[in-house]
């Protein structure tokens, strides 16, 4: 996995923050994408989760989802 960072889940997640992290990984069969993703719910963003999506020509959709997960919580840091 690429360095990441720390984060409180708990403190920024709200449920709609936790149905759109699950929506992201049932959206793609990338099993490094769906673990760096599953690390949004233990409080670790990746840095290369942005750019694995967008290498992977995920949908804008979810690209826009995982721009406004990652803005969320790089605003709360």
């Amino acid at each position: 996995m690429s360095n990441s960072k720390r984060f409180d889940r708990h403190a920024i997640f709200t449920s709609e923050m936790m149905d759109t992290t699950m929506e992201i990984i049932k959206s793609t069969s990338d099993d490094y994408l769906k673990n760096m993703t599953y690390g949004l719910y233990d409080g670790y963003l990746y840095e290369d989760l942005l750019p694995r999506a967008i290498e992977l020509g995920v949908s804008e959709e979810v690209e826009l989802k995982i721009r406004g997960l990652k803005n969320e919580i790089d605003m709360s840091m």
